[in-house]
């Protein structure tokens, strides 16, 4: 018998727990990597269900394999380093399952690696979003970007370094600028980072020389903090509607400059919503998705920044207030009736305490932007949060201890899991 918290470190040893631990449930499992904050939150969503969850990480750092609601962790391959080998791992798993589990990727290296083997994966699962014909084009920035102009959705201003060098821009250019990739996980393969920020026209030039052969955009920074970045979150079904729509707005992001969300709030914006539905189907891209805008004070316009095929970081806040995209893309996937969503919860926050305390140990108020009322705090600590209540923690369930224990353990070994999501 396969045991809350027990992860897998062999093929075999999956394989084996599949077959006794996932396949007598008679359901379609999910599979979910990498299985840290994201996947937790997937686990538990599906899990609390009765979906079988398959939870995979290349890190035995990944907090959601501990969970009690996956029903089989494993360790995998890791898809940037050998995607052929983390390929012939899935299959190796289809193998042994009784019906197509349904795949949910986490971060764009993974959702990258089974898009380019989709056809081999398809004899096995069942992939609850777009093909790669459109996958790819959303993931380019330079095709996003172009289409939102041609659909009137303002971006913040942008150049194209593949049309004009940089030489040609830089006397337009105004500082400090953004530099980011057309093809994100490239970049991110051979640099560790999405994107790099020049403060002068020496650092934009050494920015560019030394990314050769990456296809380079330059944009300007848009004077404000973290709280006026808004998400549209989404389910589009495979008929092609909107089967479930959310807002939130980021209010924190742990390091204070260079992070990731440590704080957001259930935020309705129609712009939003509006200018993310009608992108998305422009692409007609179907499947769960991260519409990313940015409020510029300037003009008072939500801008386009980025749109991430999948599940993401605090996917767990949409979950929580009855908007449960994952629920939507299994129960379509499945063939089963789509649920309808929750009404939307405006006030309702989502938080990662490891991160925000480390922020407020910051002592710079001018990096926090919003906080945690008291009542939301003495919720997380006497656990009456998950029952009742306008906070949600990233991690921490009483009535799923194991995840948190790990990343307590992580803190004391100083081993903390690397996500860039």
């Amino acid at each position: 018998m396969v045991t809350a918290g027990a992860v897998l470190g062999t093929i075999e040893e999956v394989r084996d727990a599949v077959v006794r631990a996932v396949n007598p449930m008679g359901r379609p499992a999910a599979l979910t990597f990498n299985a840290h904050i994201t996947g937790l939150a997937l686990a538990r969503s599906l899990g609390a269900r009765g979906v079988p969850v398959i939870a995979l990480d290349r890190d035995p750092g990944g907090v959601g394999l501990y969970s009690r609601h996956a029903s089989v962790s494993g360790i995998c391959p890791n898809p940037i380093t050998d995607e052929g080998g983390f390929v012939a791992y899935l299959e190796s798993v289809g193998e042994v399952l009784e019906q197509p589990a349904v795949l949910f990727p986490t971060n764009d290296e993974w959702v990258v690696a089974i898009s380019r083997h989709r056809e081999r994966l398809e004899r096995y699962f069942t992939f609850p979003f777009s093909g790669p014909e459109i996958v790819e084009p959303v993931l380019n920035k330079t095709s996003l970007y172009k289409t939102a102009v041609r659909l009137g959705i303002p971006i913040p201003r942008t150049w194209y370094l593949a049309e004009r060098t940089p030489e040609e821009v830089l006397p337009e250019l105004t500082w400090p600028c953004v530099v980011k990739p057309a093809q994100q996980r490239l970049y991110y393969d051979a640099f560790g980072e999405k994107l790099r920020v020049a403060n002068d026209a020496d650092e934009f030039l050494r920015i560019v020389a030394d990314a050769p052969g990456h296809e380079l955009l330059a944009q300007e920074m848009i004077p404000t903090g973290p709280d006026t970045f808004y998400s549209l979150c989404s389910y589009i079904a495979r008929d092609g509607s909107p089967a479930g729509l959310f807002v939130g707005r980021k209010q924190a992001q742990y390091p204070p400059f260079s992070g990731t969300a440590c704080l957001v709030d259930a935020r309705w914006v129609p712009a939003v919503a509006e200018r993310g539905e009608r992108i998305l189907a422009d692409f007609g891209y179907q499947g769960i998705s991260e519409t990313e805008f940015l409020f510029d004070p300037r003009d008072g316009e939500y801008k386009l920044l980025d749109l991430n095929t999948r599940v993401w970081k605090w996917i767990g806040l949409p979950i929580r207030c009855g908007v449960d995209l994952p629920w939507l893309a299994y129960a379509d996937a499945t063939g089963a009736p789509v649920p309808p969503s929750g009404p939307h919860k405006d006030g309702m926050q989502w938080v990662h305490l490891r991160d925000y305390i480390a922020l407020l140990r910051e002592d710079d108020p001018k990096t926090r932007y919003h906080t945690l009322s008291e009542e939301a705090l003495l919720s997380l600590v006497d656990g009456s949060f998950e029952d009742s209540g306008m906070v949600t923690d990233a991690v921490l369930a009483p009535s799923d201890p194991l995840p948190f224990v790990r990343l307590l353990q992580s803190e004391v070994a100083r081993s903390r899991y690397y996500c860039a999501c």
